[in-house]
């Protein structure tokens, strides 16, 4: 029996793998910023950007569907813009924020950020705090927090933040949010998705997280 069990985990485990194959992603150059692959199941909240003609492609050297040029991104399950019933089955976002500020204002790109374990604890007080006051009086409110840590994404130190909320009684949403600092700005990205639904999003969204390139190094 413990052999047939383990025969089944593995073939489960195969065809999960032949699903994730089979998904596309494309990739978007943001102006002044670097570049993303998100998967083919969202789409841009409606606003500016624009399909990268074939000429400036082979210019660049690399494949972009888009180029995007706003501070604000938003990537949203597919359908949403046109309403689409099926796309209301499902919750998930990718939003890439920039915060322009000072020179010397935030630790540089390739700077290798470390803290002591006092001074991770103090910065997630205030950062679980900051995120339950932004939640007063919009319905939302923090069912679970999971501590402040300095993660390695692609070879560069990067600040998590992740928790769960629920908007009133809807389904949980999880959320992680990650800060690239980068000089004289600070780019924020942020992944959320239901909690029912973490079989189909979390791995995409790590894709994501992975293809995430910062190519304007302050």
């Amino acid at each position: 029996m413990k052999y047939k069990v383990l025969l089944l985990i593995a073939i489960l485990s195969n065809a999960y793998i032949q699903v994730r194959s089979q998904i596309t992603y494309d990739r978007y150059l943001i102006k002044g910023v670097g570049y993303i692959s998100i998967p083919e199941t969202m789409e841009i909240q409606s606003g500016e950007y624009k399909k990268i003609e074939e000429k400036y492609q082979n210019d660049l050297k690399q494949t972009f569907k888009f180029q995007i040029t706003d501070n604000r991104i938003v990537f949203q399950q597919k359908g949403l813009n046109k309403l689409d019933k099926e796309s209301f089955n499902t919750y998930a976002r990718v939003i890439l924020e920039t915060y322009l500020g000072t020179p010397g204002e935030y630790e540089k790109l390739t700077t290798t950020v470390t803290a002591t374990s006092s001074e991770l604890l103090e910065l997630d007080k205030q950062l679980k705090s900051q995120i339950i006051e932004s939640f007063k009086n919009t319905g939302l409110k923090l069912v679970n927090w999971n501590r402040v840590q300095i993660v390695t994404i692609n070879g560069g130190s990067v600040l998590k933040i992740s928790y769960t909320r629920q908007l009133r009684n809807n389904p949980l949403v999880n959320v992680s949010m990650y800060q690239f600092h980068n000089n004289d700005r600070m780019h924020m990205l942020t992944f959320s998705y239901r909690k029912e639904d973490a079989v189909d999003w979390s791995q995409k969204l790590n894709v994501v997280l992975k293809s995430f390139k910062i190519t304007n190094i302050r």
